[in-house]
């Protein structure tokens, strides 16, 4: 009994640093505005135009950050709140056409 309980111990700590480690990480990326302008800025470089769509800026963040769309949206709102994006143009009748434009050099 002991023996299992031991065991149970571990895997509950080992699931319990897990969690706090994803959630330390998320609140990291989300707090770091360098690296979240560093992959904007990427993004913006790859498509070589003034504007991007939301669909091709989730993709982007979601591929060199690792992280999900959820999150990716996340990114996005705190962007528009640093002021590192602008919306451009929008089209409602279409999902993902909000096009954004970055607003630094």
């Amino acid at each position: 009994m002991t023996k299992a309980f031991v065991i149970f111990g571990i895997v509950f700590l080992i699931g319990i640093l897990l969690v706090v480690y994803k959630y330390q990480h998320r609140k990291d990326l989300h707090d770091d505005v360098d690296l979240l302008k560093s992959v904007i800025n990427q993004i913006f470089e790859e498509a070589e135009t003034p504007t991007v769509s939301q669909n091709r800026l989730i993709k982007g963040l979601k591929q060199h950050l690792g992280i999900n769309e959820k999150m990716a949206l996340k990114l996005i709102g705190k962007a528009r709140h640093e002021e590192l994006l602008e919306i451009e143009s929008t089209d409602f009748k279409k999902i993902g056409k909000i096009q954004y434009k970055k607003k630094f050099e």
